[in-house]
């Protein structure tokens, strides 16, 4: 059996909640009683159920339909006798595939992975995440020319560029293992004063904190040397169950994290789930556009005892004002008064009203800001989402996944709209995105006024290293510059050029 936490541990919950599907086991004891073997009747009816995705015409939905995929292979393989295994592989070894699916990627031998390439998938995928999770490097949508490569092809792999080098000629190599000593000795050199503020040259304090999805994530970030949580997400107390948390039970979890992070801010988003994320305890809508429909706080306000049970608890979680609110999926002034009136009623005699945040990812929650901060204490961008609204790209679409990048001008002109008009009500803003962890946007958020940057654990000494090259006022300078931009390729240049005069690596 493999041991898995985290983002790993998430992942094969939403597997064992297909499994619990009453309406999958229905139609498996139909086909059985027709006649059909075990394994026949599982293959047709999640090949059935994978169909349905792939019709719906919704690309967003591509994500489940790998992980029914991955169900189908790893319960056949079930019902055959086989024993999972871990995969044994050579030192540094790349791996190539069309499509790597979940389990697939938890059964290699991850410690000789070096990197990943897949021909297709997106790059907010499952399996994606779990290669961040792993701090592997991932390349997606690299195309079908791969898979046409040897086994025991001598390849080079640039994951943040986007390239691979096939058979590269000795030199080549041995300046990339030049480069990849001296990138180790750096890491080093940055995780030695992670647990230290991260200021700019001219003393402005940049908090970096860290993103988390388990209760066991908590001491990890903390030794990395996160300033805070910046983005708890609260899914982990939910999957794999047949019935809620308790606010006992989910205040005992906020409360080992606030206690891993003694005095600083624990900033807890509330359930994120409905939608493409449904819940074994809960009736799965069928919904055309699950990305746009009835998710986040749309669905706590559906179901608001599910709600008030989990502002409960994070009200009554910590010391004093250490834990935060954040909630997701905001539209309107509306949505946050109603969650405002709900945690107050929710809040323990003798303590006060935690901090409530806007979570902004739709285009309206962005445009509304001036509206949404006489009802909020802060906000914080969740670029992932926000990017694929605006640009109207589906972040999990095989072919135009690529494509979707925050660094987008449009994009940025929007996150410039926020910042301006959180600054005018006095309301602090941080990203939590994928975005915050990208080195090339670190410099660019800062000059639109982003003053916290909330990333996975790996990513806080090197985001605190690249802080700490920068001088605020070239930073508004550089964001001001490529806002006017004519494409998200042009923005890049223009960083790596900045950065590269600065000697900021």
């Amino acid at each position: 059996l493999l041991t898995v936490d985290g983002v790993a541990r998430g992942v094969l919950a939403a597997h064992r909640a297909i499994l619990a599907d009453p309406e999958l086991w229905r139609q498996a004891r139909g086909r059985i009683t027709e006649g059909a073997p075990a394994a026949a009747a599982a293959r047709a009816v999640l090949a059935d159920a994978a169909s349905r995705l792939q019709s719906s015409g919704h690309a967003h939905l591509a994500e489940r339909r790998a992980d029914l995929r991955d169900v189908e292979r790893r319960l056949l393989d079930a019902l055959a006798g086989a024993v999972e295994r871990r995969i044994d592989l050579p030192e540094r070894t790349i791996v190539l595939a069309d499509e790597l699916l979940p389990g697939e990627l938890l059964a290699l031998d991850l410690d000789r992975v070096a990197a990943i390439v897949m021909a297709a998938g997106g790059a907010t995928s499952h399996v994606a995440l779990l290669a961040a999770s792993f701090d592997r490097p991932m390349l997606v949508g690299a195309g079908e020319t791969l898979l046409e490569v040897a086994d025991g092809t001598t390849l080079l792999v640039d994951a943040h560029e986007g390239w691979v080098e096939i058979d590269p000629p000795a030199e080549r190599l041995a300046a990339y293992d030049a480069a990849r000593a001296e990138a180790l000795a750096r890491r080093q050199a940055e995780n030695a004063v992670a647990h230290e503020p991260a200021r700019l040259r001219d003393g402005t304090r940049i908090r970096v904190e860290c993103n988390l999805g388990a209760v066991s994530e908590a001491q990890i970030g903390r030794r990395a040397g996160a300033d805070g949580v910046g983005l708890l997400r609260t899914e982990f107390l939910y999957l794999d169950r047949h019935e809620p948390p308790t606010v006992v039970e989910q205040q005992r979890l906020y409360e080992a994290i606030a206690t891993t992070f003694a005095d600083r801010p624990v900033t807890i988003r509330t359930l994120d789930a409905g939608g493409d994320k449904p819940l074994p305890f809960l009736p799965s809508l069928e919904e055309p556009n699950p990305a746009l429909g009835l998710r986040g706080l749309r669905a706590g306000l559906e179901r608001p005892a599910l709600l008030d049970a989990q502002l409960q608890a994070i009200a009554s979680t910590g010391v004093e004002g250490q834990c935060r609110v954040l909630v997701p999926m905001v539209n309107d002034a509306a949505d946050i008064v109603a969650v405002r009136e709900r945690l107050r009623l929710q809040v323990p005699p003798g303590r006060s009203q935690p901090s409530l945040g806007v979570m902004i990812e739709t285009p309206a929650a962005a445009l509304q800001v001036d509206a949404l901060a006489p009802h909020c204490d802060f906000f914080s961008i969740g670029s992932n989402d926000l990017t694929q609204y605006v640009l109207a790209i589906d972040r999990l679409h095989p072919t135009l996944a690529g494509r979707l990048d925050g660094l987008h001008p449009a994009v940025l002109r929007i996150l410039a709209m926020v910042t301006e008009a959180a600054q005018r009500h006095g309301r602090d803003v941080g990203v939590c995105g994928a975005l915050a962890a990208d080195p090339e946007a670190v410099a660019v958020l800062i000059g639109l006024g982003v003053r916290e940057l909330s990333v996975v654990p790996a990513a806080i000494a090197r985001t605190k290293a690249i802080v700490r090259g920068l001088d605020l006022h070239e930073c508004v300078r550089l964001a001001t510059a490529v806002c006017a931009s004519p494409d998200a390729v042009a923005v890049r240049q223009a960083v790596r050029r900045f950065m590269h005069e600065r000697g900021v690596a």
